[in-house]
């Protein structure tokens, strides 16, 4: 069995190790996951979130030392793992309060009033695997689990090798809480250990980029079996005339460089009316330039290091090659002095469309500026773009601004926010295009984890509801059925 060594990207200091699993461990983990959601299904909802509720409790009381691991694997600011937790928590509350509901039994309309009946009720898979990233290592790994735990689903997570850490952790203060330690279960490893645990579950929810979505679609499509896809964006914002411009460049500082700009919903690109894009640029590259960056376990930082060296590698190769089509630097755009993953917060203008900036996610502390005409050329070059993930609208008309959402291609759009969708717990959150399939959050976020079963019930009286059609013997009672019908068209029924 190997191990896998991890390292604070900020320091390059030693941080914990974890064994990997081959594909006998994890049959045998899956086969343990399966007895113990036997029972686990069987109970009441309100049992299952009694143990949530807990962990909802102790994360909170033990936040200091889920910092501590989560900023010890990804060298992020202490304020942007404070992020992570409080999502966490925000999840929790959220489907405690709504689970039962969302999740309790449908009465549905029947095919005919008084004589036959219609329900839904809602099953668990069975186990469900989760396949975690490396920005958002706490997060990502419990805070899907906990819709699929509530459900009466066993969870078994996939994190990255990059963070296994605060996935372990998670695991730990659930078990703590009371939850059977075969309810979820944290399995290492490369890729193929992800493969093999497709190859497995009943439910596979993946988050990551749009590369590895499709193959663990076509691995899940293989086996006939559900999943989800939060995959990759390019995520617009739209700043016009009419906008506080003080407002929309400290709401583009946070939507951009937080988390190192390593969020699936970053802005990447921001498209600014002509007649204020020198005083909103002037404006966002002054709040940019005097951002704190570095290494610390103190709330004094602003932005904290990459995930990794090759990143940074990805990430500046991106600028670079911006830089030599044409590009113009207006702060930022190198690397830092602070250790091998630091780069600095970076906005460009002037970026041709045929460089990799400006088609591909960088997934770094880089946005670029592109000044539009209107409202009409800024929408059109939005949805200019293979993603659909999340958009960010400042204009000072907020029904202005409804209007310009509802023609963009994204799955969510923020109005005078950015990031704001992720802590929008009753409304479903996902991507279109390239940017992924299903929804996690809201009624969609736990529908995800169980199968809809249909009951349907008539009347036993002469064989009941599909015995009807033998009584339909002559030409008269076909007649009387056909005006039925008309009166039921007319009732609405």
């Amino acid at each position: 069995m190997e191990t896998i060594s991890v390292r604070n990207p900020a320091t390059g200091v030693l941080v914990g190790q974890v064994k990997t699993a081959g594909p006998a461990e994890i049959q045998v983990a899956l086969g343990r996951a399966r007895d113990a959601q036997k029972n686990w299904g069987r109970r009441k909802f309100t049992e299952r979130a009694e143990i949530i509720r807990k962990f909802h409790d102790l994360i909170l009381e033990k936040s200091g030392r889920i910092l501590d691991v989560i900023q010890s694997e990804t060298g992020k600011a202490r304020r942007d793992a404070l992020g992570e937790i409080v999502t966490v928590a925000g999840t929790a509350r959220y489907y405690l309060s709504h689970g039962e509901r969302h999740l309790s039994p449908k009465r549905r309309e029947p095919a005919v009033p008084a004589v036959t009946d219609a329900e839904v009720v809602y099953k668990p898979h069975g186990v469900v695997g989760l396949i975690t990233p490396w920005n958002y290592p706490f997060l990502l790994a419990v805070g899907d689990a906990i819709a699929a735990l509530l459900a009466g689903n066993a969870v078994m997570v996939k994190p990255s090798e990059l963070t296994p850490l605060s996935a372990e952790l998670a695991r730990d203060l659930l078990v703590e809480s009371g939850l059977h330690p075969d309810l979820l279960t944290v399995i290492h490893g490369p890729g193929q250990v992800g493969s093999e645990l497709i190859r497995g579950v009943d439910c596979v929810g993946f988050t990551g980029g749009t590369a590895t979505g499709r193959k663990v679609a076509l691995a899940a499509a293989e086996r006939l079996i559900p999943f989800s896809l939060e995959l990759g964006g390019k995520n617009p914002m739209i700043v016009l005339e009419g906008a506080k411009l003080d407002d929309a460049a400290c709401g583009l500082i946070v939507g951009a460089f937080s988390n190192s700009g390593q969020t699936c919903l970053a802005v990447e690109r921001v498209y600014v009316q002509e007649s204020v894009f020198e005083d909103f640029a002037r404006r966002v590259v002054e709040r940019a330039s005097a951002m704190k960056l570095g290494w610390s376990n103190a709330w004094d930082i602003d932005m904290g290091s990459l995930i990794s060296e090759n990143h940074v590698e990805k990430v500046t190769r991106h600028i670079d090659e911006a830089l030599q089509a044409g590009a113009k630097v207006l702060t930022g755009g190198r690397r830092l002095d602070l250790g091998k993953a630091f780069v600095s917060p970076t906005v460009l203008t002037n970026v041709p469309e045929s460089t990799p900036l400006f088609r591909e996610e960088t997934f770094g502390p880089v946005v670029s500026l592109f000044p539009v005409r209107d409202a009409d050329e800024a929408v059109q070059r939005s949805n200019d773009s293979e993603f659909g993930l999340n958009a960010s609208i400042w204009t000072g008309d907020h029904a202005g601004s409804r209007r310009i959402a509802q023609r963009l291609d994204t799955g969510s759009a923020a109005i005078n926010s950015t990031l704001l969708i992720y802590n929008s717990f009753d409304v479903p959150m996902g991507g279109v295009k390239q940017s992924g399939l299903g929804r996690r959050h809201a009624e969609q976020g736990i529908l995800r984890y169980v199968q809809a079963q249909s009951i349907v019930s008539s009347i036993s009286a002469g064989g009941g509801f599909d015995a009807f059609a033998n009584r339909l013997d002559r030409p008269s009672r076909v007649s009387r059925i056909l005006k039925g019908l008309r009166i039921l068209r007319k009732m609405n029924l």
